[in-house]
């Protein structure tokens, strides 16, 4: 089996190794065993958990590892990771059943984080903590160990078994303490590339699909067309004569009004569509499993939408719609169809919808 992959900096990878490697040289507890009626030695688990996680690449996969790792290694019947503050998320669950409950608040978690010290809850009180009291119900005494890298991250939540107390107790926190030093270092990477990922896939302005997250999108919807039969369809939008509010009223309220619009594209689409920005005035919407009558009828709705959109000045749109396969052989087929339906739009008086025609598409090459 390959080694996994360093993290992307060595400072991560230090930031990662250095809590756990605080093991090797902690006075050891002779008395203290792993309660995991089999399996590997604590310290060979800890150590696994670092190497494992240096090749995570998201954040519910850090928290599985965690997880994963501390029930293995303490035997804990029952646990689960929260990631976030306001609220928790419930990301990785273990002999838990969330059911309804995927999120909430806690007050244990909060102070937990405040303090950046683990907190032994008894009895979790349904009106105190309705997220806790219900992911472990009947619950005698809960750990949580708070995840934080110069921000709060969330909580690991595990609950205590009645054999563990005294010295053992307080080496289990401390390991798990150090266990989620780890983790936080790791969770803090993966949110900061996933954050960084979704800014260079948003558009500054309209805060939607930009046009690369758009290229992606699309060439995704394809595929799949191209495996399951569905069509796929596209809406492509302008805005007419949109240079009259830049010259009239200003840019500002010109972004202003293309915020709006964009807001208002969002509301109007269907839950599976992509609404990105195109270019300027220009929007496009991405719609699977949609034929060319229905996607016609979306695009008049999202036209509603955009002359419903406030601003300074009331807009309309001029849009063209293409479906694949029947307009187009590809991608950019599909939307060099789009565009020709739009141009055909704005020709024919603008404000209204044009579909393209089957004869514009190209022969399969």
């Amino acid at each position: 089996m390959s080694s996994p992959s360093p993290p992307r900096d060595p400072l991560a990878r230090r930031q990662l190794l250095l809590p756990v490697s605080q093991l090797v040289t902690a006075r050891p507890e002779q008395d203290v065993q792993p309660l995991a009626a089999a399996g590997p030695t604590e310290l060979q688990a800890l150590w696994g958990f670092v190497e494992a996680v240096l090749s995570a690449t998201t954040p519910a996969g850090v928290a599985e590892l965690l997880l994963t790792t501390a029930v293995g290694t303490y035997g804990f019947a029952r646990g689960v990771v929260l990631l976030g503050e306001r609220p928790l998320v419930v990301v990785a669950t273990h002999a838990t059943s969330p059911g309804e409950v995927g999120r909430g608040a806690s007050a244990t978690v909060t102070d937990a984080q405040a303090l950046q010290h683990a907190q032994v809850l008894a009895h979790p009180n349904a009106l105190r903590e309705p997220l806790l009291s219900r992911l472990f119900p009947a619950s005698t005494e809960l750990l949580v160990i708070p995840l934080a890298d110069r921000r709060r991250l969330g909580a690991l939540v595990v609950e205590l078994p009645e054999v563990m107390r005294g010295r053992r107790r307080d080496h289990v926190v401390a390991q798990l303490s150090r266990l989620a030093s780890s983790a936080s270092a790791a969770l803090s990477r993966e949110l900061r590339l996933a954050q960084l990922e979704r800014l260079a896939a948003t558009d500054d302005l309209t805060m939607i699909a930009n046009r690369r997250s758009f290229n992606t999108s699309l060439d995704r919807e394809i595929a799949r067309s191209v495996r399951n039969g569905e069509p796929v369809s596209l809406a492509l939008l302008d805005l007419d004569l949109f240079k009259q509010v830049n010259d009239r009223f200003g840019h500002p309220a010109g972004d202003e009004s293309l915020r709006n619009v964009a807001a208002s594209l969002v509301v109007a689409s269907r839950d599976v569509d992509t609404p990105a920005r195109y270019g300027g005035e220009e929007f496009v919407v991405i719609l699977p499993n949609c034929p060319a009558v229905e996607a016609v009828a979306i695009t008049e709705r999202l036209r509603a939408a955009v002359a419903a959109a406030p601003g300074v000045m009331r807009l309309t749109a001029s849009a063209g719609v293409a479906t694949f396969p029947i307009h187009a052989t590809s991608g950019d087929d599909l939307v060099e169809a789009a565009d020709a339906a739009l141009l055909a739009a704005k020709a024919a008086g603008r404000d209204r919808t044009v579909l393209s025609s089957p004869e514009s598409a190209r022969p399969p090459s």
